[in-house]
């Protein structure tokens, strides 16, 4: 427990209570007195608990900033924030971004939270999970969420059901993806700001930085701790940003993709020093517990298969650096691997205040569902009956205590159902037992000499190999033994009614059948990338919901989202309920078709499509409703 909770933080209002404690002691009995007396130790560590802020990047490695050895992109902020930190160099999290989400928000390992997708319906976090800013606000924490959630846009996966008072999101996993506001392109775009819709001006990193800093002003010094998750879509394809922040990495001799993957990374490094601008300005720094971090591996990593070096004209290599061999932390792969390069990312922590250790390196094996228990622990909250598969990392910080030896997992799954042979890493401190393609084969590295994991010991190390490979089967059982249910949006609520249900969530076969990115924009992310223009490709699949109450509801199908006013061009509409499907017939230039009908309480499986047919053979080749509007109209 922190020790940095005492009575010296408010010495006025500390006096005030201590009167009105003496007070109950003269005329109360002593059972009275007791609960006086913890009530007062209560008031005192809320009103010195820090605040805490949480930022988080999105697809940015370990080898996306400056200070790890890359000579092109410029980080010089967040680089003198790691100074400043205690760093943690072996920290890990999942290959893809929901799952480390989850992970994070619970304290879970992903698979064990539910979420082992992006996509599917298998991104959305239950809300059994008691999670972070659900611990936080019962410890009597403002809390707010700023940017992208990705663990479910509807009732009861969003931020706002979840513990978070103020949230501004996109939709989706991406500004732009079929969850988000029609036709934003991270430029004047709309977001959601708790749960409404509203028109923003600017571009949506500078967006979310502004929210926060208002946040910060708004929350500072009122004598509540707050905690701010700031989570960026940058440096997430599409890749944009101001023309300011790309021109210079496009004079180096970098392609467009890389000059426009490290402008939104420049841009972001300006927003951290913003940020610790406004921190500085309400005079909060010193009892502010600030982490920076990153999602997964580098998307710019994974899209050139691997280290971007290989993109990099001879004539840029020798202007930038003759000696320079990676710019991906010398580890092997990007985002989606599970090679270190897909799932090692920065992790700095600092809290000028917490009585931590000074600035410098923590070697021990961490991960993301470390982040919960070191969190309420620092913050002086009971957690020992909070189910978690983390462990508190405040030894290490506090006392340079070396953390236990441990056995930690992930694993990239990114299908409709887990699959114990898709890819994994078991990794148990320098030594890697990797399982890097559904196909392939299982390798075994030690990172004490071979960092690029390049170097197959397997058949050097048999008992090695057979330990940690049985310690994967207690980590499969132990995350998906319980089961790994479907999550499913309730339908039918005052919480949220209509119900806009996309496309992003269909149960589809496979994740190429899932429409996720609408293609807006001008570059290539946009036209002719995404689905729109390829409706016909896609095969109708079931969303699964949950209806909360017996009642008459609307169903409104779309073929695209409403503001897009897109003409159905088809005869009939099928809206299949579990078994039973229903037609309606589709007037002439309709952008829309509605059912009515009463439903029952419990699970749902929900198909719709447009067609020319009077019966279900339309299901295997009919165009898919990929929008869908529930209301509960009682």
């Amino acid at each position: 427990m922190s020790t940095s909770l005492s009575f010296k933080n408010n010495t006025k209002a500390l006096c005030v209570l201590l009167v009105c404690f003496a007070a109950l002691t003269a005329c109360q009995k002593s059972d009275v007195t007791e609960k006086a007396t913890k009530q007062l130790d209560q008031v005192s560590e809320k009103s010195s608990r820090p605040n805490i802020i949480l930022v988080m990047t999105d697809d940015q490695g370990y080898g996306d900033l400056g200070m790890h050895d890359n000579p092109i992109v410029k980080t010089p902020l967040i680089d003198q924030l790691a100074a400043e930190s205690q760093r943690f160099t072996n920290f890990h999290v999942d290959p893809t971004c929901s799952p480390t989400r989850s992970a994070l928000m619970s304290g879970k390992y992903s698979l064990r939270a539910g979420v082992w997708h992006t996509v599917m319906g298998r991104h959305m976090l239950s809300d059994s999970h008691h999670i972070l800013p659900e611990a936080l606000a019962d410890a009597g924490y403002e809390t707010a969420m700023i940017g992208k959630w990705h663990l479910g846009d509807n009732y009861p996966f969003r931020p706002q059901d979840q513990g978070f008072g103020h949230v501004l999101l996109h939709g989706g996993g991406g500004v732009g993806q079929t969850p988000d506001a029609w036709n934003n392109t991270q430029f004047d775009d709309t977001y959601f700001l708790n749960g409404e819709a509203k028109k923003y001006n600017g571009f949506a990193t500078d967006v979310w930085f502004d929210e926060a800093i208002d946040y910060i002003h708004n929350k500072s010094n009122k004598g509540k701790p707050f905690f701010l998750y700031l989570s960026t879509n940058a440096p997430h394809v599409p890749w944009r940003a101001p023309e300011q922040y790309i021109e210079p990495y496009r004079a180096l001799g970098l392609n467009d993709d890389m000059a426009k993957f490290y402008g939104m990374i420049a841009n972001l490094d300006e927003n951290i020093g913003r940020l610790r601008g406004a921190m500085q300005d309400e005079k909060i720094e010193d009892n502010t517990i600030f982490i920076f971090m990153t999602d997964n591996g580098s998307s710019l990593a994974a899209k050139s298969n691997g280290e971007p070096l290989t993109w990099i004209s001879d004539e840029t290599k020798v202007a930038i650096s003759e000696k320079m061999t990676s710019l991906n932390g010398f580890m092997r792969g990007g985002k989606a691997s599970t090679y270190d390069g897909g799932h090692r990312v920065p992790f700095f922590i600092r809290w000028p205040g917490g009585k931590l250790d000074g600035a410098g390196d923590i070697d021990d094996l961490t991960a993301h569902v470390d982040v919960m228990p070191t969190l309420l622990d620092l913050a002086g909250i009971e957690h020992g009956d909070i189910d978690t598969d983390g462990i508190s990392l405040v030894p290490a910080l506090r006392g340079g205590t070396q953390l236990p030896d441990r056995t930690m997992v992930v694993t990239n799954q990114r299908v409709l159902d887990p699959d114990p042979n898709r890819p994994y890493s078991v990794m148990q401190g320098n030594w890697r037992y990797v399982h890097a393609e559904q196909e392939g084969d299982v390798e075994l590295f030690d990172l004490t000499n071979d960092p690029g994991q390049t170097h197959n010991l397997i058949e050097q190390q048999p008992k090695r190999t057979a330990m940690m490979a049985k310690a994967y089967q207690d980590w499969w059982q132990h995350t998906t033994g319980q089961g790994t249910p479907t999550t499913r949006p309730i339908i039918g609520t005052q919480h949220e009614n209509p119900t806009r249900l996309t496309s992003h969530d269909w149960l589809a076969p496979n994740t190429g059948q899932v429409p996720w990115w609408p293609g807006f924009g001008d570059d290539k992310w946009g036209d002719g990338h995404g689905w729109v223009g390829k409706e016909d490709k896609f095969k109708v699949s079931p969303w699964a919901v949950k209806i909360a109450e017996q009642g008459n509801y609307r169903f409104t199908l779309y073929l695209h989202d409403v503001e897009a006013k897109k003409t159905i061009g088809k005869t009939y509409a099928h809206l299949q309920l579990n078994d039973v499907t229903q037609m309606n017939k589709i007037a002439e230039g309709s952008q829309s078709v509605t059912f009515e009908m009463s439903l029952a309480t419990g699970d749902l499986n929900m198909r719709a499509w447009f067609d020319d047919q009077v019966d279900n053979n339309g299901m295997e080749s009919g165009l898919p409703a990929f929008f869908m509007y529930v209301e509960k109209v009682d």
